[in-house]
């Protein structure tokens, strides 16, 4: 089991907060974690193709156009 300390005005804000969703506290950051976890990542994902990104195989938007024969 994980304990996380939190400062009172921090467990006050998750048991306020908790309380107006209708979610225990724990539950509550749980999803909180969870959440921030998945958006880590999608960060580090997006961070690593980044430094794989090659610019010579950009396309632009109208070079795709014309491929698939959508040009105006």
């Amino acid at each position: 089991m994980l304990e996380i300390p939190l400062d009172p005005q921090l467990e006050r804000h998750l048991a306020d907060l908790a309380a107006r969703v209708g979610e225990a506290p724990g539950e509550l950051a749980r999803k909180a974690l969870l959440a921030y976890l998945e958006d880590l990542e999608d960060y580090a994902i997006a961070v690593e193709a980044w430094r794989e990104h090659d610019p010579k195989q950009t396309v632009s938007l109208e070079e795709v156009k014309r491929a698939l024969g959508m040009d105006d």
